[in-house]
């Protein structure tokens, strides 16, 4: 049986993100840490109206674990995750 499938949007403000590295240990996946020193969010387009990058994205239950421990762990909390 396939796992159930829950539709997230991820919300990540990366001007703010202070290079702290969590996310990326949390939800290698999700996020890679770039050669300026900030995340960035694997598969994410930058909203051009907020300047924030966003990722709509179905994910299983295990994988939401992850990608939410990510904002969780941020010291910053320029990661924002909603179920859609």
């Amino acid at each position: 049986m396939m796992a159930k499938k829950i539709k997230v949007k991820v919300i990540y403000d990366r001007e703010s993100c202070i290079g702290a590295v969590t996310c990326t240990v949390a939800a290698p996946k999700y996020w890679k840490m770039n050669d300026d020193g900030k995340a960035d969010l694997i598969g994410g387009k930058k909203n051009k109206k907020t300047g924030k990058w966003e990722l709509e994205i179905e994910l299983t239950e295990n994988e939401f674990k992850a990608l939410e421990e990510s904002a969780v762990a941020c010291p910053v909390q320029v990661i924002k995750i909603t179920k859609e």
